[in-house]
C-alpha cells in the first residue's frame, strides 16, 4: 500500500511530522478526581471554590468530604462507570460537589445550565443521553419529570446532617471512561451530545501550555456557561491543579468585581472584547478560544498579560493548538499541544491525504484527545470521542488515522494552513462558503479582510436575504473605510454592500458571537437611516438586547444577552447604543 505522504516533496514530508505532531509528554495523573484527591490531602485547608457574590467558600478537605458522601449516595443508586448522570443546576458550590461526586462514582456527567436551557432542549437531552439519574437543584426540580432525580442540595445537606460516610468510594475509574458529555448548540440541527474521555481532558488541563499556569495559590475565574466545554476547562482545570475556582454572579457588576480578584481567565474573544485590560492588573494569564480572535484584541491584551490563543472543538477534548501571542506579531492558533497531532488534508472529503505546506486544507486532529480505534490485538482499549446516538455522523467525522497505527482522527470542519515557522493559521470554516450572484464567497475570509482596518476590534460577515452584510465593532468606526480595506483584498463580488458598526456584538449563552441576533439586526437595519443613534437608559438597552435575542431564536427565556450592557460599566460611556448602516453603490453583493 503506497504511503499517504508519497505525493509530497521530501521537505514537506519532513515538515509534516515536525509541525503536525505535538511533543510526547505523558500526563502524570490521567484521571481528574485522582489529582483533586492529592490536593485535598496535601493542602486540606486551601480554598477550593469561592462564590464572591454569596460570600461562600469551601476548602479542599470539605469539598472532598461532601463529594464523597454524595458519591456514596450515587453508588447506593447503582451509579457505575459507563453510565451518565445529568446535572441541572446554576453556578454554585453545590454544582461542583455534584460534578466531583459523579466522577468519583465512575460515571460521566452531563452539565445542563438551568438558567439558559429551554424546556424543549432539556427534554431532548434527557431523552437522548438516557441518564441513570438527574442531580437537580431544588429550585429546578419541577422541570425534571421524565427521569429519576435527586435534589442536589437536599442530598448534600442530608448526608452532612446524618454524618454519612466521608471515606473514598471504591475507585472503578479508567482513563478511557467518559468524564463529561457536552451538548453542542445545534445551530445546524438537533443538539449533539459529545462523549469526552478522562485521558483527553487531563492531557489539556495537566500539560503546559493549555493549563495556562494553573497551580496551587492561583485564582481561576469561572465565567463561562457550565454546559460549554470551556466552562468545564475552567472548573476541572482549577480543581485538577489545586487552584481556587472563583464563581461569578449573574450581573455585569458582579462579573467585573470577580475579574478584579483572579489570576487566570479563560474566555471567548467576544467576552474579552467588552473588557479593558488596564482595568484588571491582577490577571496574569488569559486564554481565548471558541471562535476566531481578532488581531487587535490579542495585541491589546498581550500588552498587559500573558495572552494565549487556542483552537479546538469539543470533539477533540477542549483544545488542540495554543499560541502564546506577542503584540505586533501575526496572530495564529499556534502549534499542537502535547500528545496531539494536527493534519492539514485535502478539502475533498473522499481523500485523506496532506496538502503541501502553505496550502489551505481541512484540519483533522488525532492523538490522545480523540482517542483510539478498536485494536484486534488488544494493545489499546477502545476509547475515542463520539456523538451519542449518531452512528452515521460518527462515521463521517471520525476516521482511522493513516499516520498513527491504531489511532483515530477527527475532521474539525475548520480550514487551516501551515506557516513557514510551524505556526498554524485558522482559515475559517469549510462550511462557511456561500454563493453570491453565482460567485463562491468565504465569509470568514471577508471578515479577516475587515479586520485589516486597524480600528476594527472584531468583524463578522453574514449572508442576509441574499445580501452580504459586514458587522464591525466598535460603533465609532467609519464603515466606508472598512469597505475600502475589504475592496483592496477581496474581489468585487465578495465586498459587502451593507455594513453595520455596533459597540459590542451580541453573544450566545456560551459567549460566542450570536450570528442569528446579528441577522435580525440586519433585517431591521434595512429601514434605518445612516448613522442612526438610539439613546436609552442602560436597563432599556439590555431589555432591547433580550428582544433581539428572542426575535432571532424564538425566545429562549433566561438565555439572554447580558454582554451589551457591560461596556457602559467598563468604559464609563454614556448609555448609548449606536448602529451605523452604510449602503454603497456599484458593489455586486
Amino acid at each position: 500500500m503506497p504511503s499517504p505522504l508519497a505525493h509530497l516533496s521530501a521537505t514537506d514530508r519532513t515538515l509534516f511530522y515536525k509541525y503536525g505532531f505535538g511533543p510526547v509528554h505523558p500526563v502524570s495523573i490521567p484521571i481528574i478526581h485522582h489529582a483533586f484527591k492529592k490536593h485535598a490531602l496535601e493542602q486540606p485547608n486551601a480554598i477550593a471554590v469561592e462564590h464572591l457574590s454569596y460570600n461562600q467558600s469551601i476548602t479542599y478537605a470539605h469539598l472532598d468530604a461532601r463529594s464523597n458522601q454524595l458519591a456514596h449516595t450515587l453508588r447506593d443508586r447503582n451509579i457505575l462507570p459507563g453510565q451518565r448522570v445529568c446535572i441541572l443546576a446554576r453556578r454554585s458550590i453545590a454544582l461542583i460537589v455534584g460534578i466531583l461526586a459523579v466522577l468519583k462514582s465512575g460515571a460521566q456527567y452531563v452539565p445542563l445550565d438551568a438558567l439558559s436551557i429551554t424546556d424543549e432542549t432539556l427534554q431532548f437531552v434527557l431523552e437522548d443521553s438516557t441518564p441513570s439519574l438527574v442531580l437537580v437543584m431544588d429550585e429546578f426540580a419541577h422541570r425534571v419529570t421524565t427521569a429519576p432525580k435527586i435534589c442536589l442540595e437536599h442530598a448534600i445537606r442530608d448526608a452532612e446532617v446524618l454524618n454519612s460516610d466521608v471515606s473514598d468510594v471504591e475507585d472503578m475509574s479508567s482513563v478511557t471512561d467518559g468524564v463529561y458529555c457536552i451538548y453542542t448548540s445545534g445551530t445546524t440541527g438537533r443538539p449533539k451530545g459529545v462523549d469526552v474521555k478522562h485521558q483527553g481532558v487531563t492531557n489539556v488541563i495537566g500539560n503546559a501550555p493549555a493549563n495556562v499556569g494553573m497551580r496551587r495559590g492561583m485564582r481561576v475565574a469561572q465565567l463561562l456557561n457550565i454546559a460549554f466545554d470551556m466552562g468545564a476547562w475552567e472548573i476541572l482545570g482549577s480543581l485538577y491543579n489545586g487552584a481556587t475556582l472563583c464563581l461569578r454572579g449573574n450581573t455585569s457588576k458582579e462579573w467585573i468585581a470577580l475579574m478584579k480578584t483572579v489570576d487566570i481567565v479563560i474566555a471567548t474573544p467576544s467576552i474579552l472584547a467588552i473588557h479593558e485590560p488596564e482595568n484588571y492588573p491582577g490577571i496574569k494569564e488569559v486564554i481565548v478560544g471558541g471562535e476566531p480572535c481578532p488581531q487587535a484584541l490579542a495585541d491589546k491584551w498581550a500588552r498587559y498579560t500573558k495572552f494565549n490563543n487556542c483552537c479546538g472543538p469539543t470533539e477533540i477534548s477542549v483544545c488542540n493548538t495554543v499560541q502564546r501571542h506577542t503584540p505586533g506579531y501575526p496572530l495564529s492558533i499556534g502549534k499542537p499541544i502535547p500528545n496531539t497531532n494536527v493534519y492539514i488534508l485535502s478539502r475533498d472529503p473522499s481523500k485523506t491525504r496532506p496538502v503541501p505546506m502553505g496550502q489551505v486544507g481541512c484540519m483533522w486532529v488525532g492523538g490522545i484527545g480523540v482517542g483510539w480505534a478498536p485494536d484486534p490485538e488488544g494493545e489499546k482499549k477502545t476509547a475515542h470521542t463520539r456523538y451519542l446516538n449518531l452512528p452515521d455522523k460518527n462515521a463521517e467525522r471520525w476516521k482511522p488515522d493513516p499516520f498513527v497505527k491504531g489511532g483515530m482522527m477527527f475532521n474539525t470542519g475548520d480550514l487551516g494552513r501551515w506557516r513557514k515557522d510551524g505556526q498554524l493559521d485558522h482559515m475559517g470554516r469549510a462550511d462557511d462558503q456561500v454563493k453570491v450572484k453565482g460567485f463562491r464567497v468565504e465569509l470568514d475570509g471577508v471578515s479577516a479582510a475587515m479586520r485589516t482596518y486597524p480600528p476594527v476590534l472584531n468583524a463578522v460577515t453574514l449572508l442576509v436575504n441574499s445580501k452580504l452584510w459586514g458587522f464591525v465593532t466598535p460603533a465609532s468606526i467609519d464603515t466606508n473605510l472598512v469597505r475600502e480595506a475589504v475592496a483592496k483584498i477581496q474581489p468585487h463580488y465578495a465586498v459587502p454592500a451593507h455594513y453595520m458598526a455596533i459597540e459590542e456584538f451580541p453573544t450566545t449563552r456560551n459567549g460566542k458571537v450570536d450570528k442569528r441576533a446579528l441577522s435580525a439586526l440586519a433585517e431591521g437595519g434595512m429601514t434605518t437611516s445612516i448613522a442612526e443613534t438610539v439613546e436609552a437608559p442602560p436597563q432599556q438597552i439590555q431589555a432591547s438586547s433580550v428582544l433581539i435575542e428572542q426575535r432571532a431564536s424564538g425566545n429562549r427565556g433566561a438565555d439572554m444577552l447580558f454582554a451589551p450592557s457591560v461596556p457602559m460599566v467598563v468604559s464609563g460611556m454614556q448609555p448609548q447604543l449606536e448602529f451605523e448602516e452604510l449602503r454603497t453603490h456599484g458593489v455586486c453583493a
